[in-house]
């Protein structure tokens, strides 16, 4: 298994990033076409849902909200669709 860091934000906007802004920077960083396409949809749904905010004031609770979506899925439907 390889690892891969999460990327390094730019010093011009560490604490101030918005959260659409750093799904764009980090879907960037993901050189897989089929894991870059499978992360955009659910982080999608988080920019939809708090892309104007600044990634640093995002709670527990944003999260939840866009994971809600696998809530009745049966399990090999969310183990194939759910980002990992």
């Amino acid at each position: 298994m390889t690892v891969v860091p999460f990327p390094t934000p730019p010093a011009e906007t560490t604490g101030g990033e918005t959260v659409a802004a750093a799904v764009d920077r980090y879907l960037d960083s993901v050189q897989t076409k089929t894991t870059r396409d499978s992360y955009a949809e659910t982080l999608a749904r988080l920019t939809t849902l708090a892309g104007d905010r600044p990634a640093a004031a995002l709670v527990p609770e944003d999260y939840a909200a866009v994971m809600d979506r696998w809530d009745a899925a049966a399990a090999a439907t969310w183990n194939r669709t759910c980002p990992r």
